[in-house]
């Protein structure tokens, strides 16, 4: 007798289990979000001198001239890349020395 008494809370924990792992769900499928609009390269600066504190960076900046700077290389006209005889690859001779 006290064995059937001790296999019956033992199966209903068993039964409770195995039903219960056949009802459980996956989660639901994310719902679509809109692509996110990457940022252009003066929002990503401002962004990252912006999340450091305290450092007084606009101060440094007009100290320096970097405003002024950025501003002249915008304004002047591209460099023509430099065409020298040493930066042009010249053919290798393969053949043998006589």
């Amino acid at each position: 007798m006290t064995r059937r008494t001790r296999s019956v809370p033992f199966a209903i924990a068993a039964l409770l289990l195995v039903g219960g792992g056949g009802c459980a769900r996956s989660a639901p499928p994310p719902s679509e979000t809109p692509a996110r609009v990457k940022d252009s390269a003066p929002e990503k600066i401002a962004a990252q001198r912006a999340a450091i504190p305290g450092l007084n960076l606009e101060q440094d900046d007009q100290r320096w001239g970097v405003e002024a700077t950025r501003d002249r290389k915008r304004a002047a006209p591209p460099e023509p890349p430099a065409t020298t005889d040493a930066s042009k690859p010249r053919p290798a001779d393969v053949r043998k020395p006589k």
